[in-house]
């Protein structure tokens, strides 16, 4: 069979586009100092999360038979640009602080840092074609803000998220977060 463009394009279409996406931040009680609605729009980037399937190997008559294991959950991070008073950068790290407190140091209850997190990636139409939603998720990692006298553009950082796992569904769990 020849390669025929008109057959790659019906079965293909357009492609999802990766500057189609949204999530809206899901905060753990008390770190409210901005709303999920103001936070949404400084997100830059982020990526969807992959998934490892570890392997074991078990030894049988001599020959090495690789079987699965578990899963492990990859990190994922998310760029956000900084507004102008910082807010953003503090709400993360005084979400960091419920895990654990420098000052004092005094540890947090699970359920007082993790909060489920929803990322969508959408189609031309803005509906929701994938949705991963993240499960016990906090973020791990609180990233540097580069300063430079000859940039201009708006400062960014980014955060690492961590998670015991991700659940990923075909259309919206409970409607467009949006």
């Amino acid at each position: 069979m020849a390669f025929s463009i008109n057959d790659f394009k019906a079965n293909f279409g357009d492609g999802a586009k990766s500057n189609l996406f949204y999530y809206k931040p899901l905060f753990p009680p008390g770190v409210a100092e901005m709303t999920p609605d103001q936070v949404m729009y400084l997100v830059k980037t982020t990526q969807f999360p992959g998934t490892t399937l570890d392997e074991t190997t078990l030894s049988w008559q001599g020959l090495d038979w690789k079987i699965a294991n578990k899963h492990t959950y990859n990190d994922i991070t998310i760029t956000f640009n900084v507004d102008y008073n910082a807010k953003i950068r503090m709400l993360f790290e005084d979400w960091s602080n419920k895990a654990h407190d420098p000052k004092t140091n005094e540890y947090g209850m699970h359920s007082d840092y993790q909060a489920d997190q929803i990322l969508q990636m959408l189609g031309y139409n803005g509906n929701v074609i994938l949705e991963a939603k993240l499960v016990h998720a906090w973020p791990k990692e609180i990233g540097q803000i580069t300063l430079d006298y000859s940039a201009a553009e708006i400062a960014t950082f980014d955060v690492t998220w961590t998670y015991a796992y991700h659940e990923l569904n075909f259309e919206a769990t409970g409607g467009n977060i949006f």
